[in-house]
This record gives C-alpha cells, sequence and structure tokens, in this order.
C-alpha cells in the first residue's frame, strides 16, 4: 500500500499591525479588496518584528517533522499528513498537553512610539499572547487578551483599551488621553474615548496592557508586600501539577522569597503564597531568554474547542490565529511661524505610515488654517501630562 503522504497547514498566525495596514484614518479592514492588496503587498511583519521558535519547540518540530516558516504577514507551520478517506490524519499525531512557544523580538526603533501600547512596560514584565482561553478571556482567533470592562475609580491612560462586555464584546473603547471616565456613559465628554471601528459587526481585538505577564529567569523572586510576612511559596506548572522546587527567604524589611526554576522547562507557570492574612496568585512566564519583548505559546489542545489544533478525531483543522497591533494616536501639535499654543488638533490622530489624514487647527491668531497640513510622523512622540503629542514643525 502506498501511503498518499503531504504536508498541510498545522497552524498559522496572522500578525497585522495597523500602522503599516491602515489608509490614513481608515481601518485596512474596511478598505476594498484591491486597496487592501495594495496594502498587504507592501507589508512584511519582519520591518518590526522576527518570531522564532523556542529550543524546546524546534526539539518538538523536529520529532513531528513540522517545518516552519516566518512569512511576510505572519508565521506558518506545516506537518506531514496521511489522508483517510477524505480526512487529513497528522503522520504523528501531537499530544493534547504539547505546546509550541516561540518568542519575539522587535526589529523597530520606532516601534514603541507608533503601538497602542504603554510606552514602556513595567520592570519584570513581558507580553504574552496564547490561544489558550484558560489563562484569561479571549475572543477565537485572538491570542490576545479581551480587556477588562470600567472600573470606578480608575485612571486610564492613553491607548488603554475596555470593553462593554468581557464575555461577548461589542465595542472597544480607546482612551485618547488620561481619564477616569465610564466609556459607555452617554455624558463622557468626547476626547477621553473613541470607540474603534466594528469589523463585521465585532470589536477587533488588540495587544494591549492585558497581555502583560511576569517573566522570571532561571531564580523565581517575589517580593512580599506587607512586612513581616513569610508566605509559602506553592509553583504548579500549565496542566495544575504542583512542580518541587527549591525555595529561599531573604529577611528585611519586606522579605523576599527566591526559587530555584533552573531544572524546569521554560513555559508559563502560576504562583501561590500564603501567609496568615496574606495571600498572592498570580501567572507568570520562566523563560532564561531575558531580551524576548513578548512569548507566544500556541497549546495543541484548550478548554475551548474552538481554540484547539486539531479536530475531536485528531484530524486537522488548520487553524488561523489572529494577534493584532493598534497604531497609537496621538494630539498634533503644530509648531511654526504662523501657529501658537492653540495649533493643536481637537482630537488624537492615528500615527500611520500610509495615507493622509485631513487635519485643521487654529493658526497664532486663532483663526482655522484650512489648508493641508503635513501629517505627523512615528518619529517624534511627547508624553506630556495627561496627553501624547506629535510636534509637527512647518
Amino acid at each position: 500500500m502506498v501511503l498518499d503522504l503531504n504536508y498541510e497547514t498545522l497552524f498559522e498566525i496572522a500578525i497585522s499591525h495597523h500602522y503599516h495596514l491602515d489608509d490614513g484614518a481608515t481601518l485596512f479592514d474596511t478598505l476594498i479588496a484591491d486597496a487592501r492588496l495594495a496594502m498587504l503587498e507592501r507589508y512584511d511583519i519582519g520591518s518590526f518584528m522576527s518570531v522564532t521558535p523556542t529550543k524546546a519547540t524546534r526539539a518538538k518540530f523536529a520529532g513531528l517533522h513540522v517545518v516552519y516558516k516566518q512569512t511576510e504577514t505572519g508565521i506558518i507551520t506545516g506537518i506531514p499528513y496521511t489522508l483517510n478517506g477524505t480526512k487529513e490524519q497528522p503522520q504523528i499525531v501531537p499530544a493534547d498537553n504539547m505546546v509550541f512557544s516561540f518568542s519575539v523580538a522587535i526589529n523597530d526603533g520606532l516601534f514603541a512610539n507608533y503601538s497602542s501600547l504603554p510606552l514602556k512596560a513595567p520592570d519584570g514584565m513581558v507580553y504574552f499572547f496564547t490561544n489558550d482561553p484558560s489563562l484569561s478571556p479571549r475572543v477565537s482567533p485572538f491570542l490576545t487578551a479581551t480587556p477588562n470592562v470600567y472600573k470606578a475609580a480608575t485612571d486610564y491612560y492613553p491607548g488603554d483599551m475596555l470593553v462593554d462586555n468581557q464575555a461577548t464584546p461589542t465595542k472597544l473603547f480607546i482612551a485618547q488621553q488620561k481619564n477616569n471616565l465610564d466609556p459607555t456613559a452617554g455624558a463622557t465628554p468626547a476626547g477621553n474615548w473613541i470607540t474603534d471601528t466594528l469589523v463585521g459587526g465585532k470589536p477587533l481585538s488588540y495587544a494591549s496592557g492585558a497581555d502583560l505577564i511576569r517573566q522570571c529567569g532561571r531564580v523565581f523572586i517575589y517580593q512580599v508586600t506587607v512586612a513581616g510576612k513569610t508566605p509559602a511559596l506553592t509553583i504548579k506548572d500549565r496542566q495544575g501539577n504542583v512542580i518541587n522546587v527549591t525555595t529561599s527567604l531573604e529577611t528585611g524589611e519586606l522579605n523576599i522569597v527566591k526559587a530555584d526554576m533552573g531544572s524546569l522547562p521554560e513555559g508559563l507557570y502560576t504562583a501561590h503564597l500564603a501567609d496568615t492574612g496574606y495571600t498572592d496568585d498570580f501567572p507568570f512566564y520562566y523563560s532564561t531568554d531575558a531580551s524576548a519583548w513578548a512569548f507566544i505559546d500556541i497549546c495543541v489542545k484548550t478548554s475551548n474547542a474552538v481554540y484547539n489544533l486539531l479536530q475531536a478525531d485528531t484530524t486537522l483543522k488548520a487553524p488561523v490565529f489572529s494577534l493584532r497591533f493598534k497604531n497609537r494616536s496621538t494630539y498634533w501639535r503644530y509648531i511654526g511661524a504662523m501657529f501658537g499654543a492653540a495649533s493643536i488638533s481637537a482630537n488624537a490622530l492615528p500615527l500611520t505610515r500610509q495615507g493622509f489624514i485631513s487635519v485643521k487647527v487654529n493658526d497664532k491668531n486663532n483663526k482655522p488654517i484650512t489648508d493641508d497640513l503635513p501629517n505627523a510622523t512615528a518619529s517624534l512622540i511627547k508624553p506630556e501630562t495627561n496627553q501624547i503629542f506629535s510636534d509637527i514643525f512647518f
């Protein structure tokens, strides 16, 4: 018997950055087909990031005979299959608990300027994207966590994102300036939030602060936040198994708990710390790659079948996951002989690599300038008090 052995997609990740794909203020996904194609012909994720399988994942790929490639629009993996009737069956079926991990590096020094993300990730944190919805809520096919809903008495900063309903979001709100107002309230003043464009009647999901997770290297380090507490540490793996680790305690004004992770496989873990009247629980990502900007984990089987790589009968699904980045919006401030302190755009405007946005501001005499004004670039942004500005010298 001769087997019909070929390669078929195991999974893909489509990576979209709207700074590179939007046409001025027009969202890429709402462009006509020809315009989208023209944008994609000039698009290459390699201009701003690289996605590389970790050493452990390369070994897994070798064992499964999986091939991997970073393309202009994302990454794609292929696996050998045989036809069983009309269904495509992997020659070697990946185990349900198998996880494929990738490290993400940023190649563009201006990436933070034009991406709607915190300008600097907090120390000890890393971005983490996954198809596992048990970590935090997410909506297929997005690998990014669904943002939270509004919380009263909370300060939100430019680029922060909220949804109206975390389980089934119908609106995505993006902060334009620092505020603590509810974007769902009809009385919320304009200029504090914008409502992102819907695609197919639903909001897109972008990388955001909700995707930040603690990272540790070979040594897990935790500083207790209450003086005198010496909490016991329990670490569990992704499957919920308790991991035996060697721990130590450094005493001081605020004690520090340490654990040696060196003998464990790199990946996602959870930490539980407990002492009388003191508890703390959080996930963290163990990796010795301190240079990674983000990690991506793709699980073969998840808590939601829509995210699984295989059908229930272990035939291929070939899912295409989505990882999206929103372009940053800033207030455009024009500087030159004809301009004054009020020569600033009325609203925050998106930074884009392609297209043109028509903007009008008042001159130094407070009269509107109707001529086409140059657009802001990503090379110069200035966070000031409650807003982020782009200075344009003209």
